[in-house]
């Protein structure tokens, strides 16, 4: 089903209109269920990074901008835990509540529960087009959502792969695929964009792939496992950083790392110096910022910026220009940003780019 079907089948506009208008005046309270671990908290084993903390970081920086009142609760990747947030969020009756849909978990809880006093927004993952459409038959308050294109991200990352391959060897890539999981649209979007790329290429070919579970850990244990019977394998494609940073980590045991190239997808920085990766894919890390600038803007004009559900081109390679920007972001403090001039009820408007936002924060330093 196309995006545009999307809209037609589970936006109702007017609904949007009552929904939004009736907040116009006032700030708006959020409240987002983060599925991932808050940075700050020391006393739990968090091997898959801190990609989800960061995505509040950035979200915090944007409502503060937006007069918008943010509340975020983390599920530590625990869905049990989940659930009981998602809870105790409808019980507070925020004016909106951002899930995230990790291997269909939160889908299959909306269909136990009333949400009709709460609209619902999806981050990031969202149920597919026929599950959505049935969840909106079932009195799911599904008012919208954003995610990115994960299918160009797995392909991106697969080029820039080949390009850095290429630039040290004339000898055919030979790719050990590590993936997110089987079932997270995120993780088989990304797997569906590299088989795009070793279609279009056959100087590239997949060697081997296993599931790392987002996790360095897992990362470590499995390339140690591959390389150790292939050693012709001569890049690790990863669907996240931290599996990337656990592939060096296991390629520093074997001492062969000048022989593989490795890519991931976050725009990480590795606590260990001794680990640098080839190539990192990333920007999707601003996406709950963006959200929250589209439901800003639709609090503010429904009829002119209806929510709706969107696909977002977002992913950029990591270069030197916006190395600035993503220290910031791994830094966790986008302050300095001023997300307003992103907002399309302003005149003169900024387009929501990487570009524009190491631009402004270029000129804010």
């Amino acid at each position: 089903m196309t995006l545009i079907l999307f809209s037609r089948i589970l936006t109702s506009s007017l609904l949007l209109v009552a929904i939004l208008s009736s907040f116009n005046v006032l700030a708006l309270n959020i409240t987002f269920i983060n599925p991932g671990f808050n940075k700050s908290t020391d006393d739990v084993n968090n091997s898959t990074g801190d990609f989800w903390y960061k995505v509040s970081a950035a979200m915090h920086a944007a409502s503060d901008d937006l007069d918008i009142n943010l509340t975020v609760y983390y599920a530590n990747r625990n869905h049990i835990l989940m659930k009981e947030l998602i809870s105790k969020a409808l019980k507070a009756k925020p004016d909106l509540l951002i899930l995230v849909d990790e291997k269909q978990v939160i889908s299959n809880y909306l269909l136990s529960i009333n949400t009709d006093n709460v609209p619902l927004y999806f981050l990031l993952n969202r149920p597919n087009a026929s599950r959505l459409h049935y969840l909106i038959q079932h009195n799911a308050n599904i008012v919208g959502s954003m995610v990115p294109d994960n299918r160009m991200g797995g392909r991106l990352l697969a080029e820039a792969l080949f390009n850095k391959h290429r630039n040290s060897s004339n000898t055919n890539m030979k790719i050990l695929a590590l993936l997110g999981d089987y079932t997270t649209p995120a993780a088989t979007a990304r797997r569906a964009g590299l088989t795009d790329y070793l279609n279009s290429y056959p100087e590239a070919s997949l060697f081997a792939e296993d599931v790392a579970n987002w996790s360095l850990e897992e990362s470590y244990t499995k390339t140690l496992a591959f390389l150790q019977n292939a050693p012709e394998i001569n890049a690790i494609w990863c669907a996240n950083d931290a599996i990337a940073f656990g592939a060096i980590k296991a390629l520093n045991t074997l001492n062969l790392r000048k022989h593989v190239v490795v890519g991931g997808i976050n725009w990480d920085t590795p606590e260990n110096k001794d680990i640098t990766l080839d190539v990192s894919i990333g920007g999707h890390v601003l996406l709950g910022a963006h959200a929250l600038l589209n439901i800003y803007d639709a609090s503010k004009k429904p009829e002119q910026f209806p929510l709706q559900h969107k696909q977002v081109a977002s992913f950029n390679n990591r270069t030197d220009d916006y190395e600035a920007l993503i220290n910031k972001i791994n830094s966790g403090d986008l302050k300095m940003i001023d997300f307003l001039l992103f907002s399309q009820t302003q005149e003169n408007h900024l387009d929501f780019t990487v570009e524009n936002l190491a631009h402004e924060l270029k000129n804010s330093l």
